[in-house]
Order: C-alpha cells, then sequence, then structure tokens
C-alpha cells in the first residue's frame, strides 16, 4: 500500500497509507487545514505545524525530500519536489 511519511522541524513524525500517495497526500491535507484529525483516540490532539517547512519520504525511500511552504496541491507539495525514479513511482500508482 502506498504510503508517505512527513516530519516537522519538531521532529513529529506522520506517516499516512492510502490506496494511492494522492490519496495519503489528501488525508494530509485534510489534517493541515483542521478538516480531519489524524488520531480520533480521546484525549490526543495532534495540530498541524507553526513552520511551514515539511520534510516527506514516498514508502521506503531513505532521504526526505523539502516541501518549503505548503501549498495544498498534490502536484506542487509532493511530485514536483521529488526525484525522477520517485516521480514514475507516483504515476505508477496515480489514481485512475
Amino acid at each position: 500500500m502506498p504510503s508517505i511519511k512527513f516530519r516537522f522541524n519538531t521532529e513529529c513524525q506522520l506517516t499516512i497509507e492510502g490506496d494511492s500517495y494522492e490519496e495519503a497526500y489528501l488525508k494530509f491535507k485534510d489534517f493541515m487545514h483542521g478538516e480531519t484529525p489524524i488520531s480520533t483516540e480521546a484525549g490526543v490532539e495532534i495540530y498541524p505545524p507553526e513552520d511551514p517547512t515539511i520534510f516527506f519520504e514516498v514508502d521506503d525511500q531513505t532521504d526526505y525530500n523539502t516541501i518549503a511552504n505548503f501549498k495544498g496541491d498534490f502536484v506542487k507539495d509532493i511530485v514536483e519536489n521529488c526525484s525522477d525514479d520517485i516521480q514514475t513511482r507516483i504515476d505508477h500508482h496515480a489514481i485512475r
């Protein structure tokens, strides 16, 4: 299952899975906009970071890519910030 691991300057890390990379990203986008909580566990509140810099890995990637300023657009935030081989992997799993 495709997954994207997001990390913030605060050393908080979230791994979000979906049926595609775009679906995982859209879940993250909803979290960033305060529309959907990441955890539904009672007493656990997780808020988006104040710093706009976000790091992310795709699946088993061993180095982080950087979103300098979260835009809320899958292509601008994820695809354009990945290497060519990761872009190919994302294209292979695209929502159709």
